[in-house]
């Protein structure tokens, strides 16, 4: 039986569409059983084509621990084997760690621990270094501190701009994450300490 995945989006979905494509070919060993976001009008949900979406805004709850409580339970509905956060720019709280941490996925463009935060590639040109790069890696309660599943390396080039280089950053970062979710589904995972082990 292929992986379920739920794929979680805020934007344009161009991770999804990687992702979709994979999954149309049975070997990649996963498929998307569901997309969420959180707003509508993006183009992630006219992506999802026939896949069921649904949508949760934080502004539709009376606060944030209720939109979380309410995501859980979303997220319940559809027995996830992995949650993969493709652009999704909500952070996900106490309540849907408890139930699904150590199977959500996310991706940094940085080589962490290395400029974790918001704003990644700005910080990458402000320190001058010659290497950045992405990250896979799976989600805990700290901001881009999850164990590392994947991590691949971007040469700064010197007339980089930050546009520039966040552009070469999402071309792999788009192939390693697909290839991180492949291999997951196909293989299953262990997490020891920090280090996740892929049979």
């Amino acid at each position: 039986m292929p992986a379920r995945l739920v794929v979680l989006a805020s934007g344009e979905g161009t991770v999804l569409q990687a992702l979709l494509d994979a999954a149309a070919d049975p070997a990649y060993g996963a498929e998307v059983v569901a997309v969420g976001t959180d707003r509508l009008g993006i183009r992630a949900l006219e992506r999802a084509g026939a896949i069921p979406t649904f949508t949760l805004a934080v502004g539709d709850f009376p606060d944030r621990l209720a939109w979380d409580h309410a995501f859980a339970d979303e997220l319940e509905k559809w027995a996830p084997d992995l949650v993969v956060c493709a652009g999704f720019m909500k952070i996900l709280g106490r309540p849907v760690l408890e139930r699904f941490g150590g199977r959500i996925t996310n991706t940094h463009p940085a080589l962490l621990p290395a400029f974790p935060g918001a704003h990644p590639v700005r910080d990458t040109m402000a320190y001058g270094v010659k290497v950045t790069g992405t990250t896979v890696h799976f989600v805990d309660e700290g901001v881009d501190t999850g164990p590392i599943i994947a991590q691949e390396a971007v040469i700064v080039r010197p007339d980089d701009t930050e546009d520039s280089l966040h552009s070469r950053i999402k071309d792999v970062e788009h192939r390693l994450y697909v290839d991180a979710v492949g291999q997951l589904a196909r293989r299953g995972w262990t997490v020891s300490g920090r280090t996740v082990v892929l049979p």
